[in-house]
């Protein structure tokens, strides 16, 4: 079968509503549409999202730390690692310590509603099973 375009599709295809509209404002349109304007040659203005790379990047480690630095940041890791280890033996001894970690808490406190949700769901589909009963 061939296509074969009739006059008929075609005077529909120029009595598009889209079509119509334009010619009817054609009377009183000022500056020319949007695609007969000439694109300007100036690049847009945008926000950098990179550093320049033609400048180098000064980085902090051209200053070394002190000494005094050193050894604090060193002590102060210490002691991070030795909590750390303190902390997992405990939990190892005691699984129910679980229970009261900051984490667990902090999970909890962010559950909430979904927790009193669920809680007042039971409710009442025991008070239905009662009723059944």
């Amino acid at each position: 079968m061939f296509w074969i375009e009739t006059d008929e599709e075609e005077e529909a295809l120029l009595c598009s509503p889209a079509l119509m509209a334009r010619r009817a404002s054609e009377s009183w349109i000022v500056a020319p549409p949007v695609e007969a304007m000439p694109v300007a040659a100036m690049p847009f203005q945008r926000k950098k999202s990179l550093p320049d790379v033609a400048q180098p990047i000064q980085l902090t480690a051209t200053s070394p730390l002190s000494r005094e630095e050193v050894s604090f940041l060193s002590s102060m890791r210490r002691e991070e690692i030795r909590r750390q280890v303190d902390e997992s033996e405990r939990l190892r001894a005691n699984p129910l310590l679980y229970l009261v970690s900051p984490q667990v808490k902090d999970w909890f406190s962010r559950q909430q509603l979904v927790m009193l949700v669920l809680f007042i769901n039971i409710s009442l589909a025991l008070m239905f099973f009662k009723l059944l009963t």
